[in-house]
């Protein structure tokens, strides 16, 4: 009976330490980290969405029932062992001790591994959600007589979107920035551009500039080695549920930033046009085989 007691009372701990440490790690989250500015707004769907939203929580369900399994045979095993103790066995020493911080630290490299994976999930689910929001609102231009294309696969990495506009070639780079949380004010939604920085109301980037124009730079050689004649191809950054403030100088600059939100994209299909319908074609033909490839 003492056994089954210090097995229960094991379990029991282990189960609440868990619990408590999901709970306050959730709820630190939401008291200090930024969110998205699309939080709680309400978007469209794209197609398959709530087969992905269903593919999702039966994942975690899996998860869970697999735990399960692997643990049901050590944990009945440890029962088994437990009882047939004896009693006199089971007093506290100093090996107990010992096998009490190897326990505390397996807890504790497991509550850290708990938080690093809970956050990259969080910005994965942001980012996931601004690229959908991005790529929904690109789609309206090919009415505009544009060719859109999502998650170009490059080297080693991905174009968000290209836009093939009667304008130019448009590599587009979409970016989650999350707005500091406590504000009310509609300044926390407005960035500022210069050309060079981007302003948000707590923080200074310009790493995203630097990806965006990267990808442009990739995608102009590119075309160039396939098509052999100079395409015009202009870094763009989108960032959905952002005001965009621009200077002078960010209004002709290397890297376009818009927000895709309402009209925001549509200057994409708009501009003199430098690409004839067939010249545009083929630079759609020559990206399409860069799927084909994979």
């Amino acid at each position: 009976m003492e056994a089954n007691l210090i097995m229960l009372a094991v379990c029991g701990l282990s189960l609440a330490f868990t619990a408590l440490t999901v709970f306050f790690v959730v709820r630190w989250k939401k008291s200090i980290e930024r969110r998205s500015p699309l939080y709680g707004r309400q978007v469209g769907h794209v197609p398959g969405q709530q087969l992905v939203k269903r593919h999702g929580e039966a994942g975690d369900a899996m998860m869970s029932s697999g735990l399960l399994m692997y643990l049901s045979a050590p944990l009945m095993l440890l029962a088994w062992a437990m009882v047939r103790v004896p009693p006199d066995r089971l007093r506290p020493d100093g090996t107990t001790w010992i096998f009490v911080v190897a326990a505390l630290l397996m807890f504790a490299c497991g509550a850290y591994g708990f938080v690093k994976h809970f956050r990259l999930a969080q910005n994965a689910k942001d980012g996931l959600l601004a690229e959908r929001v991005t790529g929904m609102q690109l789609n309206r231009l090919v009415a505009e007589g544009c060719v859109v294309m999502h998650d170009l696969p490059a080297e080693n990495f991905n174009i968000d979107h290209v836009v093939i506009g009667p304008r130019a070639v448009y590599a587009v780079e979409t970016k989650s920035i999350r707005r500091p949380k406590g504000r009310g004010t509609t300044d926390v939604h407005r960035v500022s551009y210069d050309g060079k920085t981007l302003r948000f109301p707590d923080f200074v980037n310009t790493d995203a500039l630097a990806q965006a124009a990267r990808q442009a730079q990739w995608l102009k050689r590119k075309l160039h080695e396939a098509l052999g004649m100079e395409v015009p191809v202009v870094a763009a950054l989108a960032l959905p549920g952002w005001f965009i403030d621009r200077t002078e100088a960010g209004k002709g600059a290397e890297v376009v930033v818009f927000t895709p939100m309402g009209k925001g994209a549509d200057f994409l299909a708009r501009g003199q046009e430098r690409l004839a319908l067939e010249q545009r074609k083929l630079i759609a033909q020559a990206l399409a085989v860069r799927y084909s490839s994979l």
